[in-house]
């Protein structure tokens, strides 16, 4: 019987971690890394041996990809439900595909309440102006959270987390926009459910915690800019498609907003001209909310758990496309 081979993309420590080490008794592992993403063609030549792979949202498994892959069983998502799977194709491949929920929720959460804080405080600037040999300005313009209100849009795993560590600092209100959520389950985190428009035009913080879908797509545009207060802040940890970067570029130069903290970008990497890579009112980070070594542990182990269970012939915990399994009979 030959061993099923696994590709790790983007994988942390190597083989070092446990479980990878458990999961090589069974299975022959691969670990492939590179600065910015593959390319379609790039993993279309390398996709062909293998019976699973585990992925980050970072690259692109398109039809064409998962059709030059007829070994494989599964595709397990590190993280959040994947948004960069062609899932049609992998359930006609008869491929499986997982994600890890609830690995990286704190993690994320916390990011959130850093870039809240960096920009109340102006960390940044200040940081460059003592770097650079100044002292502090006297009209730095720094606030406290402590009173304010912070408007989380998304209500899910991560949402909740937010609203629980922004209960630490006591603001006015937690206002909440989900649709998909209840009135009470938003009440036990110390949120008031509402519509997006009072959320956008009360919030002093506005953070952004929902999927990416055709929907959800530019869901904070050039109007959504404009009802927010002259003073807010917007966050996104989720997804950069969410927010049309060229509104928000002109709302920030125009002072329609106060300014944004941004982990994500339409474009990942972001090109080195992007606007928001430059302005004093912007803090950025790299996607990387979701990436300390804990959660990182965390999201690991349970795609390379799910990728063991598929191989040993066992039905994996979370299935996006259950209709695979029961094809295979595994109800």
């Amino acid at each position: 019987m030959m061993i099923p081979k696994v590709l790790l993309l983007e994988a942390h420590n190597g083989g070092c971690y446990d479980f990878f080490q458990e999961l090589s008794k069974i299975a022959e592992l691969h670990f492939e890394s590179k600065e910015g993403r593959y390319t379609e063609w790039e993993l279309v030549e390398m996709m062909g041996p293998y019976g699973a792979i585990m992925i980050t949202s970072q690259h692109d498994i398109t039809s064409r990809v998962i059709d030059s892959a007829p070994k494989l069983k599964i595709i397990a998502k590190r993280g959040a439900k994947p948004e960069n799977v062609d899932m049609e194709a992998a359930t006609k491949n008869g491929t499986v595909v997982v994600w890890t929920p609830g690995v990286n929720y704190v993690s994320v959460a916390e990011h959130t309440i850093m870039l809240m804080l960096c920009l109340a405080k102006k960390t940044i600037s200040q940081m460059n102006r003592l770097k650079n040999g100044d002292w502090r300005s006297p009209d730095a313009g720094l606030q406290e959270l402590y009173g304010k209100t912070v408007g989380i849009i998304g209500l899910g795993g991560i949402g909740r987390e937010v609203a629980k560590l922004a209960n630490a600092f006591k603001p006015i209100n937690i206002l909440a926009y989900d649709p998909y959520v209840s009135k009470d389950q938003a009440e036990e985190v110390g949120a008031k459910l509402t519509s997006l428009e009072k959320v956008l035009r009360e919030s002093d913080y506005v953070t952004l915690h929902t999927a990416l879908t055709e929907e959800s797509r530019h869901l904070i545009d050039e109007n959504e800019l404009k009802v927010m207060k002259k003073g807010a802040y917007l966050i996104n940890t989720a997804r950069g498609g969410l927010i049309n970067e060229r509104a928000l570029v002109k709302a920030l130069q125009k002072g329609t907003i106060a300014g944004a903290g941004l982990d994500v970008f339409e474009q990942e990497p972001p090109q080195q001209g992007n606007p928001l890579l430059r302005l004093p009112n912007v803090v950025v980070t790299p996607h990387m909310a979701g990436w300390p070594e804990e959660a990182v542990y965390r999201e690991q182990k349970e795609a390379g758990m799910e990728i063991m269970r598929v191989l040993q012939g066992k039905k994996p915990k979370y299935p996006l496309n259950p209709e695979v399994l029961e094809k295979k009979g595994w109800q």
